[in-house]
């Protein structure tokens, strides 16, 4: 959740930089897909795949996107249901009733599970088609683009006005040469 929180920040700077106005970004908004297009173009990018790996990779990654996408909508569903604002920060849970609290937590909990579910999916797709060292480059990248776009949203949130704003992506996300893969 925090990934997809992280990469929704980095979006909304984004459109803000464009002037363009935008709500709290989460999973299942137009930010957050954007964001996650620019993952795939990362990992495209700086991700080398035989002809024989390409095919059974993106399908792979295209489920997990979509596993990710899910559990967010669905997370947003139940806090609806439950009357809790899908934005609801740590300093706002007090004021939830105890049965909000529970939900709000159990639904947490749930979303982690499901994403957790699908992660193991992918790794366990991504292992038959890849050598473990390519796993383990791939899940480096994917640290690696995390960690750009948590900066890149502290980066952006630290800045006074939108017209100093770095532009997304960050100078650390842009396409580093693929590196070799045996």
């Amino acid at each position: 959740m925090l990934f997809c929180l992280l990469l929704g920040f980095a979006a909304m700077s984004m459109a803000q930089e464009q002037g363009a106005t935008t709500q709290k970004s989460k999973c299942g908004s137009q930010d957050c897909q954007t964001v996650m297009k620019l993952k795939k173009e990362y990992i495209e990018t700086n991700f080398t795949l035989t002809e024989e790996q390409k095919v059974p990779f993106w399908n792979a990654f295209d489920a997990y996107a979509k596993a990710e996408y899910d559990a967010f909508q669905k997370s947003r569903e139940a806090m609806n249901a439950a009357g809790i604002d899908h934005h609801v920060s740590a300093d706002s849970i007090q004021y939830l009733s105890d049965q909000q609290i529970v939900s709000l937590y159990t639904i947490r909990l749930e979303t982690r599970r499901n994403l957790l579910e699908a992660e193991n999916a992918f790794l366990k797709a991504i292992s038959q088609c890849l050598s473990a060292q390519q796993v383990n480059e791939y899940f480096q990248l994917e640290r690696k683009f995390k960690r750009s776009a948590a900066s890149h949203k502290k980066n952006a949130a630290s800045k006074a006005t939108p017209a100093n704003k770095e532009k997304c992506p960050p100078k650390s996300m842009e396409a580093a040469p693929a590196k070799s893969v045996h």
